[in-house]
């Protein structure tokens, strides 16, 4: 736990608890509470760590490990991330099977 350390925080879209940091550029970002291979978040844009002091950084990973925005893979997205590569898919997946909402006849975003 940082300085800038909050508590978790529930998506107002899904409910669902996710890491809730102050950004170093400004503002604030849910991040999902588990980590991922940074090298399955193919786009560096795409990863995020926390550091010492609690903020939310975009562009690296920690150890080879990374966070990844919960907006981006929350379970209540109309559309599947096919376009931002398989992490984000398992993990939206993970996300609508856990919140018992149907897979089938969601599409790619246009």
């Amino acid at each position: 736990m940082g300085v800038n350390s909050t508590p978790d925080a529930a998506c107002p879209e899904c409910g669902r608890i996710q890491k809730l940091r102050p950004k170093t550029t400004g503002g604030w970002i849910r991040l999902e509470p588990e980590t991922v291979p940074a090298a399955e978040a193919k786009d560096e844009t795409l990863r995020w760590s926390i550091t010492a002091d609690g903020y939310a950084v975009a562009g690296r990973g920690t150890g080879g490990k990374c966070y990844i925005e919960h907006r981006r893979v929350c379970s209540r997205r109309r559309h599947h991330p096919e376009h931002l590569g398989p992490i984000f898919v398992a993990r939206w997946l993970r996300n609508r099977s856990l919140d018992g909402l149907p897979i089938e006849g969601i599409t790619a975003e246009p």
